[in-house]
């Protein structure tokens, strides 16, 4: 439903005004060749979009580096991930991005995708390219916005995920009220520091965000 109305919005719109990723947007709503969902086995992925002029370079260290690489888009500058025990959380990547640009002599700027349902993808992936062409994070664009929770799936399944699962949601409290120390929500969890780091690894994985910054406080406002 969400598709089809970005799909009007874009339709009548002249091809040569959009800008380059609006262009990549209008190309997988209108031939879906961008990503050719159909083609992959049933399960939960995830894309990780770049910009910048290092991507050739990035994209084959990636192949080495990410367990669960399935493929990638030379000229969106995109890579598929499978999800897997083993997929590295966002704050992992961003960890490993920060040390590829070193090795490389320049920023590595990038956007790291929800995991989602194969038939969930091609949604996902159109809202985060707007999400990532204003340069913010899934949970900036969300508050930025001010957005209703009624009004936008992604949240739903968010909230009712956090609602199943009171562990979670004592983590997501105990972070928030010790501002992100994870050496006193430790302690207010009774809990050893390297136990609650497995926890937001956990946390991470299940929900695609992490507990810092907007992204924690986004969890915390959905309790």
């Amino acid at each position: 439903m969400e598709l089809e109305k970005i799909r009007k919005i874009y339709e009548n719109v002249p091809f040569e005004s959009l800008t380059q990723r609006e262009k990549m947007l209008t190309d997988l709503l209108f031939t879906d060749r961008a990503l050719n969902t159909e083609q992959l086995p049933n399960g939960r992925y995830r894309i990780l979009q770049f910009s910048g002029n290092n991507f050739a370079e990035l994209e084959n260290t990636l192949k080495l580096l990410l367990p669960d690489f399935v493929r990638s888009n030379l000229d969106q500058q995109t890579v598929i991930e499978s999800f897997s025990a083993e997929s590295p959380t966002k704050s992992e990547l961003f960890d490993i991005f920060q040390t590829l640009a070193q090795d490389m002599g320049e920023p590595v700027v990038a956007y790291i995708g929800r995991f989602v349902d194969k038939n969930q993808l091609a949604q996902n992936y159109a809202e985060e390219v707007k999400i990532f062409e204003r340069q913010q994070t899934f949970s900036e664009y969300i508050l930025s916005e001010s957005l209703q929770l009624t009004k936008h799936t992604i949240l739903q399944e968010i909230r009712k995920k956090l609602l199943e699962n009171p562990d979670d949601q004592k983590l997501v409290k105990a972070l928030y009220a010790t501002n992100g120390n994870q050496s006193q929500a430790a302690k207010n969890l009774y809990v050893h520091r390297n136990t609650l780091i497995n926890k937001i690894k956990k946390y991470e994985q299940k929900y695609g965000l992490q507990l810092i910054g907007s992204d924690l406080v986004l969890a915390y406002n959905l309790l």
